[in-house]
């Protein structure tokens, strides 16, 4: 097994290597940030077209997300704890294991990052395709209506339900955001909970902002209040969640196929509801 760090520096590529031994499994090791990691996509894919018979794999840092990006990638991936040169799981198996730094090319103006990748470092044709096309995107914005102006004890979610609610779209993998705007009617005792740090009380207070929130999320979470019925509005029943307490939505709307829950007695149903939105987004 040969082991190569910083093959840039040196005279010889990758490509050298490769030609040089025949080898039948490379092992790539590239432990980088997001930036670097879209930059390298197309390199690392020119490079298992150069090589077709070799069976590569890419090393990644665990924890960044990256399995979205590689898995379009014609070579498998995969993800490890510890990134470095001494690190003992990845030694073994392959016939070359290279460090992929993807040097720096701030400087020149002729070269990409990634073609300069791929003729100082990997010793290939240079790239013709700069950034790759990634993974769908999946909307993952769910905003959030905790408060009323007017009869606020008759309606407001309490303190640790409206966290309950917040811990759950996070561990579902969205985004919460309270879509709360401060403005000349805004009652004083709705103030925002500590836990919320997403929120748009310091934005301007304009239905056209609003709309454009709504449009633009997967989901919405809401008490009776205005922000709600610009939802009923603007957004299909089914990504419409209604926290209920003493008023009920049937009061403003007949649609019974809107997901709810009694504030008073929360019991997870936020949960199921993300659930069908995922089908939504697939």
């Amino acid at each position: 097994m040969l082991r190569l760090r910083r093959i840039w520096e040196g005279q010889k590529k990758l490509s050298d290597y490769i030609r040089e031994l025949d080898p039948k499994k490379v092992a790539l090791c590239s432990g980088h940030g997001l930036g670097d990691q879209i930059m390298i996509i197309e390199p690392i894919r020119k490079l298992c077209q150069t090589f077709p018979d070799i069976e590569f794999t890419l090393v990644l840092q665990d924890g960044l997300g990256f399995q979205e990006l590689a898995q379009d990638l014609p070579c498998k991936s995969i993800y490890v704890n510890d990134m470095s040169y001494n690190r003992t799981d990845v030694n073994y198996g392959y016939d070359i294991i290279a460090d992929v730094d993807f040097c720096m090319n701030e400087g020149q103006q002729v070269w990409t990052k990634g073609q300069w990748a791929c003729i100082h470092e990997l010793g290939i044709e240079p790239n013709e395709v700069i950034y790759p096309k990634l993974t769908s995107g999946k909307n993952r914005l769910i905003l959030c209506q905790f408060f009323i102006t007017c009869l606020p004890d008759s309606c407001n979610a309490d303190y640790d339900t409206a966290k309950q609610i917040w811990n759950d779209i996070l561990e579902a993998g969205y985004i919460p955001m309270e879509m709360y705007f401060t403005h000349v009617f805004s009652n004083p005792v709705n103030a925002k909970y500590d836990f919320i740090d997403s929120t748009t009380r310091k934005c301007q207070p304009k239905i056209s902002s609003l709309v454009g929130l709504i449009e633009s999320a997967a989901g919405v979470i809401s008490v009776v209040t205005g922000n709600l019925h610009v939802c009923l509005a603007n957004k299909e029943p089914e990504r419409i969640f209604f926290l209920e307490k003493d008023f009920k939505l049937e009061s403003f709307i007949k649609n019974n196929t809107i997901a709810r829950a009694n504030v008073r007695e929360y019991k997870g149903e936020v949960k199921e509801w993300l659930k069908k939105l995922d089908y939504l987004e697939n």
